[in-house]
């Protein structure tokens, strides 16, 4: 049984409306702010364009990977319905989704990247660590560790995710599943996905623990300091954001289980496993 599909196309919006609005928002201010350096500071007119050009490459980049995350949680909301529907068709995908070779590149290019980044970032840590300590190999364990959690996450995150969702974009999308397709299909890690689905539960839980926690602690110093009004209007914003958190949290987390769900179901189907 799949979570309900709506909760994810409701969920992929919201992501998206926030990504637009942070987007413009961004736009907004940086003209603002170059705006007032060249009023107040003429000398600063080029470096002023530069940090403009820079705010819009960014944000457009940030919008850009809010749609693909979109885009795909909203298409396998899709997915889970023609699932549902035991259609005899091939599933068609909006005319706004990539296509599935994109996801599974896309996943394949961050994971890659940052691979790349945090073995230089090891590999000076650990250098450093050696010239201080005055050691030929110094490994600092807490460190290196942390990183290596970082990789391990944004393996799942990303590489397991977007090819798990590509597998099945392009099986659900043909008549016939070719071997290639097949072959992909079972490379995929399906506990893999749900061992992060109960990660991201335990943080929920944890989370939401922590703010009932911090609001008890904080409510009595800014009832006395600031007034009991003051006191409660605080502990509602932050336990607004704890639920924020921790509903976001939970529908990653069916995201993520529901995918390694239906990566078991063809699996199955093709007797894979």
């Amino acid at each position: 049984m799949y979570s309900k599909p709506i909760i994810y196309k409701v969920y992929s919006i919201i992501v998206m409306v926030f990504a637009a609005l942070g987007f413009i928002g961004s736009i907004i201010s940086g003209f603002s702010l170059t705006s007032m350096l060249s009023k107040y500071f003429p000398f600063l007119d080029g470096f002023s364009a530069l940090v403009m050009v820079l705010l819009v490459i960014v944000s457009l980049v940030s919008l850009f990977l809010s749609y693909i995350e979109f885009s795909s949680m909203f298409t396998f909301a899709e997915i889970i319905e023609y699932e549902n529907s035991n259609s005899m068709y091939p599933f068609e995908k909006k005319s706004f989704v990539l296509p599935a070779k994109f996801y599974k590149g896309y996943g394949s290019v961050i994971f890659y990247i940052t691979l790349f980044l945090q073995a230089i970032v090891i590999i000076a840590t650990i250098i450093s660590a050696s010239i201080e300590k005055q050691a030929f190999i110094c490994l600092p364990v807490i460190p290196v560790a942390i990183y290596l959690l970082s990789l391990v996450l944004t393996y799942i995150v990303y590489y397991a995710k977007y090819k798990a969702f590509a597998d099945l974009l392009e099986i659900v999308s043909k008549k016939e599943v070719d071997q290639a397709t097949k072959e992909s299909l079972k490379e995929n890690k399906p506990n893999l996905l749900r061992g992060y689905c109960t990660f991201l539960f335990v943080i929920a839980i944890i989370s939401a623990i922590a703010i009932i926690a911090l609001v008890i602690i904080m409510f009595g110093s800014l009832s006395s300091a600031l007034g009991v009004g003051v006191a409660i209007a605080v502990s509602a914003i932050y336990v607004a954001l704890g639920v924020l958190l921790f509903l976001s949290l939970s529908v990653t987390g069916c995201y993520f289980d529901n995918l390694a769900k239906m990566l078991e179901h063809h699996m199955i189907r093709f007797k894979m496993i």
